[in-house]
């Protein structure tokens, strides 16, 4: 990567965007690198980040084409593209009677596409779980590829719907333990499907068979961005902390 790319996207990666916006305006309608102008972008920024802006001051000095609105020019792209590749792309999922705005795509299939596509971690969070057969196939066939599969839970006792709690044993499951809870009558009523910390399906449905085919459901699928990442480290989190906790299977 050039010199000066290269100081600019560490920039990005460790600036805020106001901060990048006070550096760019301050570069902005100035001409070839000078002392003067590299004092201006420094003073520019909160002192512990003109480390980073003195490394793209280096940088500049070196390639003396590079005038100061190419500069500021190069950090609004590249904070502009940044923003694109954080921000999820996002699909409305639904479940129940058709719709001319919202067509449906059953959630079970959804979730089983979703489960395909997983090389890492597949992380199923729900009131319920019954037995969808083929659900259950996607997540037995991601266990033999080397797939890390959890299930977060409301309690033990949900894994007995629909086919009991052996069809979930080779899978890492999770349940809020009552001696857990604050207050003690708090329910887990989340239900997501997390894909290697990289898309996730935020929905109202349970995992039974009439919330994924038959009930009117309401989803949002969210490929890439940083939303997936912040739902797996949430519940990485509660695990660690002991709120959820391993179940019998």
């Amino acid at each position: 990567m050039n010199a000066l790319a290269e100081a600019i996207a560490g920039l990005v990666s460790s600036l805020g965007a106001s901060h990048l916006g006070a550096l760019a305006n301050a570069y902005r309608s100035e001409g070839a690198y000078s002392p003067v102008v590299a004092a201006r972008g420094r003073a520019a920024v909160p002192a512990p980040h003109q480390a980073a802006v003195d490394r793209l001051d280096i940088a500049w000095q070196s390639q003396p084409d590079f005038t100061g609105s190419a500069v500021a020019l190069a950090i609004h792209t590249a904070v502009a593209t940044a923003s694109q590749l954080r921000a999820p792309a996002i699909e409305v999922v639904v479940t129940g009677p058709d719709s001319p705005v919202a067509p449906v795509r059953l959630t079970s299939e959804v979730v089983r596409q979703l489960i395909d596509t997983a090389t890492q971690r597949v992380t199923l969070v729900s009131y319920a779980a019954y037995r969808i057969d083929t659900v259950i196939a996607a997540l037995d066939a991601a266990v033999d590829r080397g797939v890390h599969v959890s299930l977060i839970l409301e309690s033990a006792e949900v894994l007995t719907g629909g086919g009991g709690a052996h069809a979930y044993a080779r899978y890492h499951v999770y349940c809020w333990p009552l001696d857990r809870r604050e207050p003690p009558d708090a329910k887990l009523h989340a239900k997501a499907v997390v894909i290697d910390s990289r898309d996730v399906l935020l929905t109202s449905a349970n995992m039974t068979q009439a919330a994924y085919d038959k009930n009117i459901e309401l989803g949002l699928l969210c490929h890439g961005g940083t939303v997936a990442a912040q739902i797996q480290r949430h519940f990485d989190a509660l695990i660690t902390r002991g709120i959820l906790q391993p179940a019998a299977v």
